[in-house]
Protein backbone atom coordinates (compact mmCIF):
# COMPACT_ATOMS: atom_id res chain seq x y z
CA UNK A 1 0.00 0.00 0.00
CA UNK A 2 0.93 3.65 -0.28
CA UNK A 3 3.61 4.20 2.30
CA UNK A 4 4.19 0.54 2.95
CA UNK A 5 7.50 -1.11 2.31
CA UNK A 6 9.40 0.36 -0.54
CA UNK A 7 9.38 -3.14 -1.89
CA UNK A 8 5.62 -3.04 -2.10
CA UNK A 9 4.77 -3.54 -5.71
CA UNK A 10 1.31 -2.03 -5.74
CA UNK A 11 1.49 1.17 -3.75
CA UNK A 12 -2.21 1.85 -3.64
CA UNK A 13 -3.67 5.26 -2.90
CA UNK A 14 -6.10 5.00 -0.06
CA UNK A 15 -9.32 6.90 0.43
CA UNK A 16 -8.60 9.87 -1.76
CA UNK A 17 -12.20 10.62 -2.61
CA UNK A 18 -14.18 11.96 0.37
CA UNK A 19 -15.76 15.37 0.32
CA UNK A 20 -16.04 16.82 -3.13
CA UNK A 21 -15.01 13.67 -4.99
CA UNK A 22 -17.10 10.87 -6.35
CA UNK A 23 -14.36 8.29 -6.72
CA UNK A 24 -11.36 7.13 -4.75
CA UNK A 25 -8.04 6.07 -6.16
CA UNK A 26 -7.92 2.35 -6.05
CA UNK A 27 -5.09 -0.08 -6.57
CA UNK A 28 -4.04 -3.62 -6.03
CA UNK A 29 -3.33 -4.97 -2.61
CA UNK A 30 0.43 -4.72 -2.66
CA UNK A 31 2.25 -6.82 -0.15
CA UNK A 32 5.29 -5.55 1.65
CA UNK A 33 8.44 -6.87 0.12
CA UNK A 34 11.56 -8.29 1.64
CA UNK A 35 14.89 -7.45 0.08
CA UNK A 36 14.16 -7.90 -3.59
CA UNK A 37 11.79 -10.85 -3.51
CA UNK A 38 8.51 -11.09 -5.39
CA UNK A 39 5.66 -8.99 -4.10
CA UNK A 40 2.40 -10.37 -2.85
CA UNK A 41 -1.11 -10.06 -4.21
CA UNK A 42 -1.38 -7.14 -6.57
CA UNK A 43 2.33 -6.62 -6.32
CA UNK A 44 4.83 -5.41 -8.83
CA UNK A 45 4.25 -4.92 -12.46
CA UNK A 46 5.64 -6.68 -15.44
CA UNK A 47 5.50 -6.03 -19.05
CA UNK A 48 5.58 -3.36 -21.64
CA UNK A 49 6.33 -2.71 -25.20
CA UNK A 50 9.22 -0.53 -25.94
CA UNK A 51 10.34 2.54 -27.75
CA UNK A 52 13.13 2.93 -30.18
CA UNK A 53 14.23 0.73 -32.99
CA UNK A 54 12.79 -2.66 -33.73
CA UNK A 55 14.63 -5.93 -34.03
CA UNK A 56 13.30 -7.08 -37.32
CA UNK A 57 9.61 -7.31 -36.48
CA UNK A 58 6.84 -6.18 -38.75
CA UNK A 59 5.88 -2.61 -38.06
CA UNK A 60 3.72 0.18 -39.31
CA UNK A 61 1.08 -0.78 -41.83
CA UNK A 62 2.74 -4.06 -42.71
CA UNK A 63 0.56 -7.09 -41.93
CA UNK A 64 -2.39 -4.84 -41.29
CA UNK A 65 -0.46 -2.71 -38.84
CA UNK A 66 0.27 -5.79 -36.81
CA UNK A 67 2.99 -5.54 -34.23
CA UNK A 68 6.38 -4.09 -33.71
CA UNK A 69 9.24 -6.16 -32.50
CA UNK A 70 10.32 -5.68 -28.96
CA UNK A 71 12.99 -3.06 -28.90
CA UNK A 72 13.87 -2.93 -25.22
CA UNK A 73 15.50 -0.35 -23.07
CA UNK A 74 18.75 -0.22 -25.01
CA UNK A 75 17.01 1.07 -28.10
CA UNK A 76 16.26 4.35 -26.38
CA UNK A 77 19.64 5.75 -27.24
CA UNK A 78 23.30 5.07 -27.02
CA UNK A 79 24.71 6.09 -23.69
CA UNK A 80 25.32 9.53 -22.29
CA UNK A 81 23.03 12.00 -20.62
CA UNK A 82 19.75 13.02 -22.16
CA UNK A 83 17.56 16.06 -21.73
CA UNK A 84 14.41 14.31 -20.53
CA UNK A 85 11.58 16.01 -18.70
CA UNK A 86 13.56 19.24 -19.07
CA UNK A 87 16.74 18.07 -17.29
CA UNK A 88 19.91 16.24 -18.23
CA UNK A 89 19.24 12.76 -16.88
CA UNK A 90 21.82 10.04 -16.39
CA UNK A 91 20.22 7.84 -19.02
CA UNK A 92 17.68 8.82 -21.67
CA UNK A 93 14.00 8.28 -20.97
CA UNK A 94 12.87 6.81 -24.33
CA UNK A 95 10.78 8.97 -26.62
CA UNK A 96 7.30 7.46 -26.65
CA UNK A 97 5.76 9.61 -29.37
CA UNK A 98 5.60 6.70 -31.81
CA UNK A 99 5.88 3.77 -29.42
CA UNK A 100 4.20 2.00 -26.54
CA UNK A 101 6.60 1.88 -23.62
CA UNK A 102 6.22 0.06 -20.33
CA UNK A 103 8.21 1.01 -17.27
CA UNK A 104 7.58 -1.87 -14.92
CA UNK A 105 7.15 -2.02 -11.21
CA UNK A 106 9.62 -3.99 -9.09
CA UNK A 107 10.99 -7.02 -10.87
CA UNK A 108 11.86 -10.22 -8.99
CA UNK A 109 15.10 -12.13 -9.32
CA UNK A 110 15.29 -13.34 -12.92
CA UNK A 111 16.64 -16.23 -14.93
CA UNK A 112 19.09 -15.38 -17.72
CA UNK A 113 16.30 -15.85 -20.27
CA UNK A 114 13.99 -13.56 -18.31
CA UNK A 115 16.73 -10.93 -18.08
CA UNK A 116 16.98 -10.97 -21.87
CA UNK A 117 13.21 -10.71 -22.14
CA UNK A 118 13.16 -7.76 -19.75
CA UNK A 119 15.74 -5.66 -21.59
CA UNK A 120 14.16 -6.37 -25.00
CA UNK A 121 10.60 -5.63 -23.88
CA UNK A 122 10.70 -3.12 -21.02
CA UNK A 123 12.30 0.32 -20.81
CA UNK A 124 12.88 0.17 -17.08
CA UNK A 125 11.82 -0.87 -13.60
CA UNK A 126 12.13 0.30 -9.99
CA UNK A 127 13.13 -0.81 -6.48
CA UNK A 128 16.22 -2.78 -7.54
CA UNK A 129 19.50 -3.30 -5.73
CA UNK A 130 22.71 -3.06 -7.73
CA UNK A 131 22.93 -6.85 -7.65
CA UNK A 132 19.68 -6.90 -9.64
CA UNK A 133 20.16 -3.88 -11.89
CA UNK A 134 23.77 -4.38 -12.98
CA UNK A 135 23.12 -7.65 -14.89
CA UNK A 136 20.30 -5.94 -16.76
CA UNK A 137 22.46 -2.96 -17.65
CA UNK A 138 25.22 -5.28 -18.81
CA UNK A 139 22.73 -6.33 -21.49
CA UNK A 140 21.20 -2.89 -22.00
CA UNK A 141 23.25 0.05 -20.65
CA UNK A 142 20.35 2.50 -20.88
CA UNK A 143 17.88 0.35 -18.96
CA UNK A 144 16.14 2.65 -16.48
CA UNK A 145 15.85 1.94 -12.76
CA UNK A 146 13.95 4.26 -10.41
CA UNK A 147 14.61 4.63 -6.71
CA UNK A 148 11.63 4.26 -4.38
CA UNK A 149 11.05 6.59 -1.44
CA UNK A 150 8.05 7.94 0.42
CA UNK A 151 7.35 11.60 -0.27
CA UNK A 152 5.85 13.57 2.60
CA UNK A 153 6.02 10.69 5.06
CA UNK A 154 8.68 8.87 7.07
CA UNK A 155 8.48 5.12 6.56
CA UNK A 156 7.12 3.29 9.59
CA UNK A 157 9.94 1.91 11.78
CA UNK A 158 9.51 -1.69 10.62
CA UNK A 159 9.22 -0.87 6.90
CA UNK A 160 12.36 -1.07 4.77
CA UNK A 161 13.51 0.54 1.54
CA UNK A 162 16.83 0.44 -0.33
CA UNK A 163 19.11 2.83 1.53
CA UNK A 164 22.48 2.49 -0.23
CA UNK A 165 21.93 0.61 -3.49
CA UNK A 166 22.70 -2.67 -1.77
CA UNK A 167 20.82 -2.87 1.52
CA UNK A 168 17.20 -2.81 2.58
CA UNK A 169 16.86 -0.70 5.71
CA UNK A 170 15.30 2.42 7.22
CA UNK A 171 16.67 5.76 8.40
CA UNK A 172 14.05 6.02 11.14
CA UNK A 173 16.69 5.88 13.93
CA UNK A 174 18.14 9.14 12.53
CA UNK A 175 14.90 10.88 11.69
CA UNK A 176 13.15 10.10 14.98
CA UNK A 177 15.71 12.17 16.93
CA UNK A 178 14.32 15.35 15.32
CA UNK A 179 10.87 15.86 16.79
CA UNK A 180 10.32 19.14 14.96
CA UNK A 181 10.61 17.29 11.63
CA UNK A 182 7.26 15.60 12.30
CA UNK A 183 3.75 17.04 12.05
CA UNK A 184 1.66 16.73 15.22
CA UNK A 185 -1.98 16.61 16.29
CA UNK A 186 -3.65 18.81 18.92
CA UNK A 187 -2.18 16.63 21.69
CA UNK A 188 1.32 17.08 20.25
CA UNK A 189 1.43 13.46 19.09
CA UNK A 190 2.96 12.51 15.76
CA UNK A 191 0.46 12.01 12.97
CA UNK A 192 0.61 8.40 11.80
CA UNK A 193 -1.32 7.05 8.83
CA UNK A 194 -4.18 4.80 9.83
CA UNK A 195 -3.46 2.80 6.65
CA UNK A 196 0.08 1.63 7.41
CA UNK A 197 1.68 3.65 10.21
CA UNK A 198 3.86 5.93 8.12
CA UNK A 199 4.47 9.31 9.78
CA UNK A 200 3.51 12.69 8.32
CA UNK A 201 6.35 15.19 8.14
CA UNK A 202 6.56 18.95 8.70
CA UNK A 203 7.22 20.13 5.17
CA UNK A 204 7.93 23.69 6.35
CA UNK A 205 10.85 22.66 8.53
CA UNK A 206 14.04 23.71 6.77
CA UNK A 207 16.24 21.11 8.44
CA UNK A 208 13.85 18.34 7.43
CA UNK A 209 13.80 19.60 3.85
CA UNK A 210 17.61 19.74 3.72
CA UNK A 211 17.93 16.22 5.10
CA UNK A 212 15.36 14.81 2.66
CA UNK A 213 17.21 16.40 -0.27
CA UNK A 214 20.66 15.19 0.73
CA UNK A 215 19.53 11.69 1.66
CA UNK A 216 17.66 11.27 -1.61
CA UNK A 217 20.68 12.43 -3.59
CA UNK A 218 22.93 10.00 -1.71
CA UNK A 219 20.56 7.08 -2.19
CA UNK A 220 20.25 7.75 -5.93
CA UNK A 221 24.01 8.00 -6.32
CA UNK A 222 24.63 4.80 -4.36
CA UNK A 223 22.11 2.79 -6.37
CA UNK A 224 22.89 4.37 -9.77
CA UNK A 225 19.22 5.25 -10.18
CA UNK A 226 17.66 7.35 -12.94
CA UNK A 227 14.95 9.11 -10.97
CA UNK A 228 12.80 8.88 -7.86
CA UNK A 229 9.38 7.30 -7.60
CA UNK A 230 8.10 9.48 -4.74
CA UNK A 231 5.23 7.53 -3.26
CA UNK A 232 2.12 8.64 -1.36
CA UNK A 233 2.55 12.22 -2.50
CA UNK A 234 -1.01 13.50 -2.86
CA UNK A 235 -2.39 15.82 -0.16
CA UNK A 236 -5.77 14.29 -0.97
CA UNK A 237 -4.65 11.20 0.96
CA UNK A 238 -4.68 13.06 4.26
CA UNK A 239 -8.44 13.16 4.77
CA UNK A 240 -8.56 9.36 4.96
CA UNK A 241 -5.16 8.57 6.44
CA UNK A 242 -4.84 11.17 9.23
CA UNK A 243 -8.15 13.04 9.21
CA UNK A 244 -9.55 10.93 12.02
CA UNK A 245 -6.57 11.83 14.20
CA UNK A 246 -6.35 15.51 13.36
CA UNK A 247 -9.51 17.50 12.70
CA UNK A 248 -7.75 20.29 10.74
CA UNK A 249 -6.76 17.70 8.09
CA UNK A 250 -10.13 15.95 7.91
CA UNK A 251 -12.33 16.47 4.87
CA UNK A 252 -11.01 19.35 2.78
CA UNK A 253 -8.68 20.53 5.55
CA UNK A 254 -5.49 20.08 3.51
CA UNK A 255 -6.82 22.84 1.25
CA UNK A 256 -8.73 25.03 3.67
CA UNK A 257 -7.09 25.04 7.10
CA UNK A 258 -3.91 26.93 8.03
CA UNK A 259 -1.69 24.96 10.40
CA UNK A 260 0.58 26.71 12.95
CA UNK A 261 3.36 24.12 12.52
CA UNK A 262 3.41 24.93 8.81
CA UNK A 263 3.85 28.65 9.42
CA UNK A 264 0.08 29.24 9.33
CA UNK A 265 -0.14 27.92 5.82
CA UNK A 266 -2.39 25.19 4.47
CA UNK A 267 -0.88 21.78 3.86
CA UNK A 268 -1.29 22.15 0.10
CA UNK A 269 0.48 25.51 0.14
CA UNK A 270 3.37 24.11 2.19
CA UNK A 271 3.49 21.01 -0.05
CA UNK A 272 3.79 23.11 -3.20
CA UNK A 273 6.61 25.25 -1.80
CA UNK A 274 8.52 22.20 -0.56
CA UNK A 275 7.96 20.06 -3.65
CA UNK A 276 8.97 22.86 -6.02
CA UNK A 277 12.24 23.45 -4.15
CA UNK A 278 13.02 19.74 -3.84
CA UNK A 279 12.39 19.13 -7.53
CA UNK A 280 14.67 22.01 -8.48
CA UNK A 281 17.47 20.78 -6.20
CA UNK A 282 17.30 17.24 -7.55
CA UNK A 283 17.08 18.47 -11.15
CA UNK A 284 20.48 20.11 -10.75
CA UNK A 285 21.83 16.62 -10.08
CA UNK A 286 20.04 15.16 -13.12
CA UNK A 287 17.44 13.39 -10.97
CA UNK A 288 13.80 13.70 -12.08
CA UNK A 289 11.29 13.63 -9.22
CA UNK A 290 8.21 11.54 -10.04
CA UNK A 291 5.63 11.76 -7.23
CA UNK A 292 2.66 9.41 -6.95
CA UNK A 293 -0.15 11.88 -7.50
CA UNK A 294 -3.03 9.39 -7.47
CA UNK A 295 -5.60 9.71 -10.25
CA UNK A 296 -6.87 13.32 -10.00
CA UNK A 297 -10.44 12.47 -9.02
CA UNK A 298 -10.62 14.30 -5.69
CA UNK A 299 -12.72 17.31 -6.61
CA UNK A 300 -11.48 19.69 -3.91
CA UNK A 301 -7.77 18.97 -4.43
CA UNK A 302 -6.25 22.16 -5.87
CA UNK A 303 -2.64 20.95 -5.67
CA UNK A 304 -0.45 21.96 -8.61
CA UNK A 305 0.92 18.59 -9.74
CA UNK A 306 2.83 20.21 -12.58
CA UNK A 307 5.59 21.47 -10.25
CA UNK A 308 7.76 18.36 -10.68
CA UNK A 309 9.45 16.82 -13.70
CA UNK A 310 7.15 13.83 -13.66
CA UNK A 311 4.08 12.16 -12.20
CA UNK A 312 3.30 8.58 -11.29
CA UNK A 313 -0.46 8.39 -11.77
CA UNK A 314 -1.69 5.38 -9.86
CA UNK A 315 -5.25 4.20 -10.37
CA UNK A 316 -5.64 6.11 -13.66
CA UNK A 317 -8.59 5.32 -15.95
CA UNK A 318 -10.53 3.12 -13.57
CA UNK A 319 -13.67 1.77 -15.29
CA UNK A 320 -15.49 2.70 -12.07
CA UNK A 321 -14.97 6.44 -12.54
CA UNK A 322 -18.03 8.55 -13.16
CA UNK A 323 -17.78 10.24 -16.54
CA UNK A 324 -17.19 13.61 -14.87
CA UNK A 325 -14.30 12.19 -12.83
CA UNK A 326 -12.87 10.52 -15.92
CA UNK A 327 -12.94 13.85 -17.74
CA UNK A 328 -11.25 15.68 -14.87
CA UNK A 329 -8.55 13.03 -14.58
CA UNK A 330 -7.95 12.81 -18.32
CA UNK A 331 -7.78 16.59 -18.70
CA UNK A 332 -5.06 16.69 -16.02
CA UNK A 333 -3.14 13.93 -17.83
CA UNK A 334 -3.40 15.76 -21.14
CA UNK A 335 -2.12 18.95 -19.52
CA UNK A 336 0.87 17.18 -17.97
CA UNK A 337 1.62 15.34 -21.21
CA UNK A 338 1.54 18.64 -23.11
CA UNK A 339 4.21 19.91 -20.70
CA UNK A 340 6.39 16.93 -21.65
CA UNK A 341 6.35 15.55 -18.13
CA UNK A 342 7.61 12.05 -17.45
CA UNK A 343 4.30 10.22 -16.92
CA UNK A 344 3.97 6.70 -15.54
CA UNK A 345 0.35 5.51 -15.71
CA UNK A 346 -0.38 2.48 -13.55
CA UNK A 347 -3.39 0.41 -12.63
CA UNK A 348 -4.26 -3.17 -11.71
CA UNK A 349 -6.05 -6.21 -13.08
CA UNK A 350 -8.22 -8.71 -11.23
CA UNK A 351 -6.74 -11.41 -13.48
CA UNK A 352 -4.63 -11.59 -16.66
CA UNK A 353 -7.77 -12.75 -18.50
CA UNK A 354 -9.59 -9.47 -17.82
CA UNK A 355 -9.14 -8.33 -21.40
CA UNK A 356 -11.81 -5.62 -21.24
CA UNK A 357 -10.06 -3.84 -18.38
CA UNK A 358 -6.68 -4.29 -20.07
CA UNK A 359 -7.97 -2.60 -23.20
CA UNK A 360 -9.58 0.21 -21.21
CA UNK A 361 -6.29 1.04 -19.49
CA UNK A 362 -4.41 0.66 -22.76
CA UNK A 363 -6.89 2.80 -24.68
CA UNK A 364 -6.76 5.59 -22.11
CA UNK A 365 -2.97 5.55 -22.24
CA UNK A 366 -3.09 5.92 -26.03
CA UNK A 367 -5.57 8.77 -25.68
CA UNK A 368 -3.23 10.93 -23.57
CA UNK A 369 0.34 9.78 -24.20
CA UNK A 370 3.01 12.18 -25.39
CA UNK A 371 6.80 11.94 -25.72
CA UNK A 372 7.63 10.67 -22.19
CA UNK A 373 4.60 8.56 -21.30
CA UNK A 374 4.91 5.07 -19.85
CA UNK A 375 2.30 2.48 -18.99
CA UNK A 376 1.97 -0.38 -16.53
CA UNK A 377 -0.86 -2.68 -15.54
CA UNK A 378 -0.61 -6.14 -14.09
CA UNK A 379 -2.40 -8.83 -12.15
CA UNK A 380 -0.48 -11.31 -10.01
CA UNK A 381 3.14 -10.33 -10.28
CA UNK A 382 5.90 -8.12 -11.59
CA UNK A 383 6.85 -10.06 -14.70
CA UNK A 384 3.83 -10.06 -17.01
CA UNK A 385 3.43 -9.33 -20.69
CA UNK A 386 0.30 -8.50 -22.67
CA UNK A 387 0.21 -8.77 -26.49
CA UNK A 388 -1.52 -5.42 -27.04
CA UNK A 389 1.68 -3.74 -25.84
CA UNK A 390 3.42 -4.86 -29.04
CA UNK A 391 1.16 -2.89 -31.38
CA UNK A 392 2.93 -0.47 -33.72
CA UNK A 393 0.42 2.34 -34.19
CA UNK A 394 3.03 4.97 -35.02
CA UNK A 395 2.77 8.64 -34.12
CA UNK A 396 -0.55 10.34 -33.30
CA UNK A 397 -2.17 12.28 -36.12
CA UNK A 398 -4.79 13.89 -33.88
CA UNK A 399 -4.22 15.54 -30.51
CA UNK A 400 -6.27 17.39 -27.96
CA UNK A 401 -5.61 19.98 -25.29
CA UNK A 402 -8.69 18.66 -23.48
CA UNK A 403 -10.86 15.58 -23.80
CA UNK A 404 -13.54 17.62 -25.53
CA UNK A 405 -11.09 18.11 -28.40
CA UNK A 406 -11.07 14.32 -28.83
CA UNK A 407 -14.85 13.83 -28.71
CA UNK A 408 -16.13 11.96 -31.78
CA UNK A 409 -19.47 10.25 -32.45
CA UNK A 410 -20.32 9.80 -28.79
CA UNK A 411 -16.92 8.47 -27.74
CA UNK A 412 -13.37 9.85 -27.52
CA UNK A 413 -11.06 9.04 -30.40
CA UNK A 414 -7.42 9.55 -31.21
CA UNK A 415 -5.92 8.60 -34.56
CA UNK A 416 -2.40 7.35 -35.26
CA UNK A 417 -0.37 6.67 -38.38
CA UNK A 418 -1.52 3.05 -38.41
CA UNK A 419 -4.74 2.94 -36.42
CA UNK A 420 -6.98 4.57 -33.85
CA UNK A 421 -8.20 4.21 -30.28
CA UNK A 422 -11.86 4.54 -29.31
CA UNK A 423 -12.60 5.19 -25.63
CA UNK A 424 -16.10 5.15 -24.13
CA UNK A 425 -16.13 6.33 -20.49
CA UNK A 426 -19.93 6.54 -20.37
CA UNK A 427 -22.51 4.08 -19.10
CA UNK A 428 -24.01 3.19 -22.48
CA UNK A 429 -22.80 1.30 -25.57
CA UNK A 430 -21.98 3.51 -28.57
CA UNK A 431 -21.84 2.30 -32.18
CA UNK A 432 -19.00 3.93 -34.12
CA UNK A 433 -18.88 3.96 -37.93
CA UNK A 434 -15.31 3.51 -39.16
CA UNK A 435 -15.48 3.13 -42.92
CA UNK A 436 -13.29 0.81 -44.95
CA UNK A 437 -9.71 -0.22 -44.27
CA UNK A 438 -9.78 -0.91 -40.51
CA UNK A 439 -9.08 -4.09 -38.58
CA UNK A 440 -10.28 -4.70 -35.03
CA UNK A 441 -7.56 -5.80 -32.60
CA UNK A 442 -8.47 -8.70 -30.29
CA UNK A 443 -5.82 -9.85 -27.77
CA UNK A 444 -5.63 -13.46 -26.65
CA UNK A 445 -3.59 -14.68 -23.71
CA UNK A 446 -0.88 -12.75 -21.93
CA UNK A 447 0.29 -12.83 -18.36
CA UNK A 448 3.32 -14.21 -16.54
CA UNK A 449 6.59 -14.60 -18.43
CA UNK A 450 7.95 -18.08 -17.76
CA UNK A 451 11.51 -18.99 -16.81
CA UNK A 452 12.34 -19.64 -20.46
CA UNK A 453 11.51 -16.02 -21.28
CA UNK A 454 8.79 -16.87 -23.79
CA UNK A 455 6.43 -14.09 -24.80
CA UNK A 456 2.83 -14.97 -23.90
CA UNK A 457 -0.25 -14.01 -25.90
CA UNK A 458 -1.15 -13.08 -29.45
CA UNK A 459 -3.29 -10.67 -31.45
CA UNK A 460 -6.06 -11.35 -33.96
CA UNK A 461 -7.07 -8.76 -36.56
CA UNK A 462 -10.59 -8.78 -38.02
CA UNK A 463 -11.79 -6.42 -40.76
CA UNK A 464 -14.58 -4.09 -39.57
CA UNK A 465 -16.46 -1.06 -40.86
CA UNK A 466 -18.11 -0.24 -37.51
CA UNK A 467 -17.73 -1.20 -33.86
CA UNK A 468 -19.96 -1.31 -30.81
CA UNK A 469 -17.90 0.25 -28.02
CA UNK A 470 -19.38 -0.97 -24.74
CA UNK A 471 -19.85 1.19 -21.65
CA UNK A 472 -16.59 1.97 -19.84
CA UNK A 473 -14.49 0.24 -22.45
CA UNK A 474 -12.03 0.91 -25.26
CA UNK A 475 -11.33 -0.63 -28.64
CA UNK A 476 -8.26 -0.49 -30.85
CA UNK A 477 -8.29 -0.62 -34.64
CA UNK A 478 -5.37 -0.76 -37.07
CA UNK A 479 -5.15 0.14 -40.71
Amino acid sequence: TNGGASGAGASTSSGASGAGASASNSGGAGASENSGGITGSGGSLGGGAVGGTTNGGASGAANGGATSSNGGGSSAGAGGASNDGGIATRRPFPDTTSSISILTDQLPNLTAAQQHFVVTHFVGTEKQTLAQSEPLRALSPNFLVLHYHLSMWQSAPAVDFIIDGKTWGNDYPTVTTHEDWFLHDASNQRLASTADGKLLMNLSNGDFAAYWTSSLESQVDAGDYDGIFFDSASPALLQAEVGAEDAPLAGTGAKDNALPELGNRTFIDAWQTWMNALDAALAKKGIPLIPNTSAFVTGWDTTNYGLTHGAFVEGFASPSFATSDWKASTNELLALAAQHKILILQNYLSAPTDVATRLYYFGNYLLVKSDRSYLEYFAAGPLEWYPEWSLALGAPTTNGATVDDLASSGIYRRDFDHGAVLVNPTGATVTVALGAGYQHVVPTGGGAVDEAGDEPGSLTMTAVTSLDVAANSAEIVVK
